[in-house]
């Protein structure tokens, strides 16, 4: 009984094709607004996380900072402690950190800033730089593409070696069409300091990492970052209390439990620290931020989501009009199934699956519009993104699909709005009279 009822009503869908389709429009319309909407916000999720997690989300940062007074009365006589070389994180409690947690641990971003100055060959041949002490790992998460030679090694971090990779806007200023690999070079910074480097690598300037150039300056007196290893550029920081760091991000590997690394690594300079009563060592991870933002995203998407689906009461209300007027056009046919035993459950049974089905269909037509807007929209997203911001595009890892949730919420309602709205119909063509059916023209 139930399949002849469903074939009866896409038969009575198909006879009246026209008013069936401007009755599932509102249906339509709002389906596809929700679908839409909701592959926006997960879409931009997905985008979020997979984007901030290859630029820096798979890392936990990891500084010292002092520890502060928990009583408001101690904090008359505190002071801001003065770092002594015993605070710093060192480069053996590193190595020692990576031995402990080695599924875990890739290896370490540093920033170790030697200064800035001037690489000077004449007159007409000098590059202004920013020496910076870095890590072989913090390059590689940083993507920064190696055009020529090689990147910093974990043998130049261990013996301290004065070897560089400069940009290639550098190289190709101050070399010209010579090969710079494996030229020497002097570097005088500014305190008045002069060493020499031997260049292992040129890396590709990207805006998307260090901002665009500005081009009002000599391509001569632009500075650009030369990467030196983070052990070398201690080494020959002339101060007295530094030989270590105050600021490291711990690289994790790829499927690394975040959290559960967080835990391990505040437990080991929490043992480390545990005889300082002035400076600690903190840890922060990435997706404790990315938690809240996605938390903002989801509210915004239902917030959106819940008006767009008020046009789903507008088509609720097209489809009761069309199933009064259905039964009005119906009204012997109905005399004549009552007349034959018919009874009043199959009568109201017959309509309200007709209402149903009319609103599935606009459902799942709802569903495959809003689908292929949502992909239309990312592949907009993304021709404007490479179209006007082709310096990022490479770091912007978009993830478009629909939400499954989304869907199968949408195929449900679609079903409740054809059952709610579709009852009083089904009700009043059950409750009719056979003799006044019959005789209704």
């Amino acid at each position: 009984m139930l399949i002849e009822n469903i074939k009866e009503a896409f038969q009575n869908l198909l006879s009246n094709k026209m008013r069936s389709l401007l009755t599932m429009l509102g249906i339509i319309i709002g389906i596809s607004a929700v679908i839409t909407i909701t592959t926006i916000g997960t879409s931009i999720k997905s985008t979020l996380n997979a984007t901030l997690n290859s630029l820096g989300g798979n890392s936990i940062s990891a500084s010292v900072d002092a520890i502060y007074p928990e009583d408001d009365a101690d904090w008359s006589n505190w002071e801001y402690p003065k770092m002594t070389a015993d605070d710093y994180i060192t480069q053996d409690m590193l190595d020692e950190l990576q031995e402990t947690y080695p599924d875990e641990i890739a290896g370490f971003g540093i920033s170790a800033y030697l200064g800035s100055g001037q690489i000077y060959k004449n007159s007409d041949k000098y590059a202004n730089v920013d020496a910076t002490g870095t890590t072989k790992e913090e390059l590689e998460h940083m993507k920064i593409k190696i055009l020529r030679g090689r990147n910093l090694t974990k043998q130049d971090m261990k013996k301290e070696k004065r070897v560089c990779v400069v940009s290639d806007t550098m190289a190709s200023y101050y070399f010209g069409s010579e090969d710079p690999i494996g030229q020497q070079i002097i570097y005088s910074g500014s305190d008045g300091y002069s060493y020499e480097f031997t260049v292992v690598g040129v890396y590709e300037y990207n805006a998307a990492i260090f901002g665009k150039q500005d081009t009002t300056i000599p391509e001569k007196d632009r500075s650009t970052t030369m990467y030196i290893p983070a052990t070398t550029a201690n080494k020959l920081n002339h101060s007295e209390t530094t030989n270590g760091y105050t600021y490291i991000s711990v690289l994790l590997k790829t499927g690394a439990d975040q959290k559960q690394a967080e835990t391990d690594i505040q437990s080991f300079f929490a043992d480390k620290y545990a005889k300082n009563e002035k400076w600690q060592v903190t840890t922060y991870n990435m997706s404790s931020d990315m938690g809240i933002i996605n938390t903002v995203i989801n509210v915004v998407t239902v917030a959106i989501s819940f008006i767009a689906a008020i046009s789903l009461i507008v088509g609720g209300v097209g489809v009761m009009n069309i199933m009064l007027v259905s039964i009005t056009e119906r009204t012997k046919e109905i005399g004549i199934r009552k007349a034959l035993g018919a009874k009043n459950k199959a009568i109201k049974q017959q309509f309200l699956i007709e209402s149903v089905v009319l609103c599935l269909v606009g459902g799942i037509i709802g569903i495959l519009i809003g689908i292929l807007f949502g992909f239309i929209l990312g592949k907009v997203a993304m021709l404007v993104i490479n179209s006007y911001y082709s310096d990022y595009a490479g770091y912007i890892i978009m993830n478009v699909h629909p939400s499954v949730l989304a869907i199968i919420l949408s195929v449900c309602f679609s079903m409740l709005i054809g059952v709610f709205f579709g009852s009083y119909p089904a009700k009043k063509a059950a409750k009719m009279e056979v003799i006044d059916a019959l005789r209704y023209e």
